[in-house]
């Protein structure tokens, strides 16, 4: 199942944090926004089993003081 990760952050996250995923197997994509949209700076979009495990591994990256948004991705 794909999930798209949003990042709000105040300073651009996705490039520097997205490694840990890359090393897993499970990164597909990433960037930073530019600008901002709507506080959101950054995004990941992974492949994993579930929602569960999506979760798992962005609480395994820690991101201090930022907000984290995990929506899965529809299928068409």
């Amino acid at each position: 199942m794909r999930f798209m990760v949003f990042v709000r952050s105040p300073r651009p996250v996705a490039a520097l944090h997205g490694d840990a995923l890359l090393r897993a197997g499970v990164l597909l994509d990433a960037g930073d926004l530019v600008p901002h949209a709507c506080g959101v700076s950054g995004y990941w979009l992974i492949d994993v089993r579930d929602h569960e495990e999506a979760v798992e591994r962005v609480k395994r990256i820690g991101l201090p003081a930022c907000v984290v948004e995990i929506r899965q991705v529809a299928v068409v």
